[in-house]
């Protein structure tokens, strides 16, 4: 299941959707009040949905999805003026005010879409980036999210899916930094 962060400026408004989503069992990973917060939760997570306003005191919605690229779904929900203002192409809307019904129906078909762009790996697959990821901490004194970060950074320098970079950093044909 896909890691859900709610981030609104408003501690009312964040309280408000996390207990919307929560009520209807879903589990929220963070509740952020800044920008930065949410770039440090998707450190954490690597990828998930993203629930929250157009601006922050540090950032805009839309410099939050320049920067997470495809680790995020973003759903901005305010209103339709402040809607205006998010140009990102891969920003959902939803105005304000909205019912519980209306946010839950957008988070569920937001999971349904995160489920089908995120790659199927098997056992072998996992197995080998969890020993690249291993390598690279013992080596580096990386934290596990840390060392993901590292690795899918080297991955995608190289132009390489994240197990072929595993296994030329395993092999030693290849130091991520």
């Amino acid at each position: 299941m896909a890691r859900i962060i709610v981030a609104f400026p408003d501690p009312e408004a964040a309280r408000k959707i996390s207990a919307a989503l929560e009520g209807a069992g879903y589990q929220i990973f963070r509740v952020c009040g800044t920008g930065n917060e949410v770039m440090r939760a998707f450190t954490l997570c690597q990828d998930g949905i993203l629930i929250c306003g157009t601006r922050f005191s540090d950032r805009t919605a839309d410099s939050l999805a320049w920067d997470l690229g495809d680790q995020a779904v973003i759903l901005v929900v305010a209103r339709p003026d402040q809607l205006e203002t998010c140009e990102h192409p891969k920003i959902f809307r939803r105005p304000l005010p909205v019912s519980r019904t209306e946010l839950i129906s957008a988070v569920d078909m937001l999971l349904q879409m995160h489920e089908h762009r995120m790659p199927r790996r098997d056992k072998e697959e996992k197995e080998l980036i969890r020993r690249a990821k291993e390598k690279l901490r013992e080596t580096q004194g990386l934290s596990e999210p840390e060392a993901h970060r590292l690795l899918q950074k080297a991955a995608m320098r190289r132009g390489l899916r994240l197990t072929e970079c595993a296994e030329k950093i395993l092999a030693g044909e290849y130091q991520a930094e």
